[in-house]
């Protein structure tokens, strides 16, 4: 009895225990259901994130490829900044500036530059390598410093002189002034180079080259005219300082002729454009021009009318005998033969009767002359030849249709007529006019050919923006 109550307890308290696990077990397995669930829910949590940021990214990406991409343009000083925004303001064009840098559209960034530069705002952004020798050298200044100073300071005075000038944006004056040499048999003489950067497509004169080289010349001593170099923005040179004279001379003639034919083609621009109209007629001019000089001194004399200028006249007249000398002495002469008498007789001492007569004159005349002094002019015209051919005119046939047919000898005759008028024709000096009437070729089409697709600017932005559309998270959200 006694085993088996104990049996009982035992197994009673073995049951509870199971009850006790299986209790045990099922708390366990709810708490791992409910982490099971957390789980679930902070993944949709995170899907749902990656999802909102996915969005977002394509969204940023869309607004990123509509964004206009911007270039910087150059770092500038204050008052190229102030002149450059003004332009860009004023030509309305779209820019950004960060600091002292201003920003342009990449895809118009080319044709803004180029629009800038003809406007003569064309800024490098580099530092002016002159500000090295206004620096404070510390302690003493070097004569050779304080020289290279001085002169330095002149070249900016002389071109800040020069930018007053309208037609011109900016200057830059170098001179070489070589040190005085007591010693030197022969001293070098001082020369000059100016920069000249002109506004948009402004050029400069003859009239103004000629100012500038004065105003050069006569700001440095013993400076020639002929040593001053000038230059514009696009390499040409306007004034040569180291050609030689005849190089420059003829470099001159060169351009006085090239002159004087475009204002031959303007007068025949001005005649036949409103009798023929554009394009239906060309002209060329070949004009030669002598430029020799001579001078020549005359005198002329007039002898129709003679006056006495100057007169002496010296007269001696002596009558009896001469002959004297020492009374008492003798002759040193020997005496000749002589038939002479011993004795004299009067009749023949009355007949020898000796005279001496000297006469001189001398006489200047003036006479009326005129003295002319011809110095022939350099640069005279000396043959013209001009060509001009005529299109043919626009008909229409007995059909109606339109036919191009030659023009009449009467008309040609005519434009030929107002081409010597209005052109000063002279047949003494060879000119030669000549108009003929020929077909003209057939213009050709000068647009290009239309871009590839690739190459307009559109199909890289629509490129942009489908790969914006393209979510590369999305084939991961899928997968999980």
């Amino acid at each position: 009895m006694a085993e088996s109550t104990e049996l009982m307890v035992s197994n009673q308290s073995l049951g509870s225990d199971n009850d006790n696990y299986g209790n045990g077990n099922e708390q366990q397995k709810s708490g791992i259901m409910a982490v099971l669930g957390n789980i679930d829910v902070l993944r949709q949590v995170i899907l749902v994130l990656a999802l909102a940021i996915c969005v977002a990214i394509a969204v940023f990406i869309m607004m990123w490829a509509q964004e206009p991409t911007y270039r910087p343009l150059a770092k500038m000083e204050t008052e190229q900044l102030v002149a450059t925004l003004d332009y860009l303001d004023a030509n309305q064009i779209d820019y950004k500036v960060e600091g002292n840098t201003v920003y342009l559209q990449e895809q118009d960034f080319d044709a803004i530059k180029l629009q800038m530069t003809r406007a003569g705002l064309n800024y490098s952004g580099q530092s002016d390598p002159s500000q090295m020798l206004m620096q404070d050298p510390g302690f003493g200044v070097s004569q050779r410093l304080e020289r290279e100073r001085l002169q330095h300071t002149r070249e900016q005075q002389l071109a800040r002189t020069l930018e007053e000038m309208r037609a011109v944006a900016s200057a830059r004056v170098l001179l070489a002034i070589p040190p005085h040499n007591v010693f030197a048999r022969r001293e070098k003489k001082p020369s000059a180079t100016v920069l000249l950067t002109l506004r948009g497509s402004n050029s400069l004169d003859e009239e103004e080259i000629a100012s500038v080289v004065d105003m050069i010349a006569s700001a440095v001593p013993e400076l020639e005219p002929s040593q001053v170099t000038v230059t514009d923005q696009n390499g040409r040179l306007l004034n040569s300082g180291s050609q030689s004279a005849l190089s420059a001379r003829s470099s001159r003639e060169y351009q006085l002729e090239r002159k004087r034919e475009d204002e031959y083609m303007n007068k025949i621009d001005r005649i036949l454009v409103p009798i023929l109209g554009y394009d239906n007629y060309t002209a060329q001019v070949d004009l030669a021009m002598d430029f020799t000089q001579s001078e020549r001194t005359q005198r002329n004399y007039n002898p129709d009318m003679p006056a006495i200028r100057s007169e002496m006249t010296v007269e001696n007249r002596s009558v009896g005998d001469t002959m004297a000398g020492i009374p008492g002495a003798l002759s040193n002469q020997p005496p000749l033969d002589a038939n002479i008498p011993e004795q004299a007789t009067a009749t023949n001492a009355q007949t020898a009767t000796p005279t001496s007569v000297h006469n001189e004159a001398t006489r200047n005349y003036e006479l009326d002359s005129s003295v002319s002094y011809t110095r022939q002019q350099s640069g005279v015209i000396k043959r013209l030849s001009v060509s001009v051919a005529v299109d043919y005119a626009n008909a229409t046939n007995a059909e109606g249709e339109a036919q191009l047919t030659p023009r009449s000898a009467e008309e040609l005759a005519n434009i030929r007529r107002l081409l010597e008028g209005g052109l000063g024709f002279d047949i003494n000096r060879g000119d030669t006019i000549e108009v003929v009437t020929v077909p003209f070729a057939a213009v050709p089409d000068l647009a290009g050919a239309e871009p590839a697709v690739w190459e307009e600017p559109w199909f890289w932005r629509a490129m942009r923006l489908l790969a914006g559309g393209v979510d590369p998270d999305r084939g991961e959200t899928d997968a999980t």
